[in-house]
């Protein structure tokens, strides 16, 4: 593992998501449904980037988690859920950056969350198996997360 302190910065990088969308789902009112999706996407996609990192993978920059979940898959087998969880929140990377293109309510909020958690898991387990020591346990303990 060349890459181990490029990993541990990039689950930081998503901490700190996963943080933000939590803060602004349980705190924020009126809730900032859009932002709030779009930090679960980004968590996401920090994450897969991480794991992708994690076994020297070549990074994509690219917000598509479906792409992401094209590479990582020469490295692991990722389940349906993980699948429409990554499908479900790539366009909360990009067209929720522009006024009108997507109508968010409450509920998609919830499953946005829940998505990220799911991938978020994931990753943790897969990076755990490869064991790296990442201080991805606090912010599990902390967030419920």
């Amino acid at each position: 593992m060349k890459n181990e302190s490029d990993v541990k910065e990039w689950v930081r990088y998503a901490d700190m998501d996963v943080l933000s969308a939590n803060h602004l789902n349980e705190i924020q009112y009126p809730k900032p449904l859009e932002i709030i999706c779009y930090h679960c996407q980004q968590a996401a996609e920090k994450m897969l980037k991480a794991l992708l990192l994690a076994y020297d993978g070549e990074l994509q920059k690219t917000p598509d988690l479906g792409l992401l979940t094209d590479e990582l898959s020469e490295f692991v087998t990722f389940s349906e859920d993980i699948l429409n969880s990554a499908d479900a929140l790539t366009p909360y990377g990009v067209k929720i950056r522009y006024p009108q293109e997507l109508n968010i309510k409450e509920y998609h909020v919830a499953k946005a969350i829940s998505d990220m958690k799911i991938i978020y898991d994931f990753v943790t387990n897969k990076i755990n198996e490869l064991q790296l020591s990442l201080p991805i346990k606090e912010l599990n303990k902390e967030n419920n997360t």
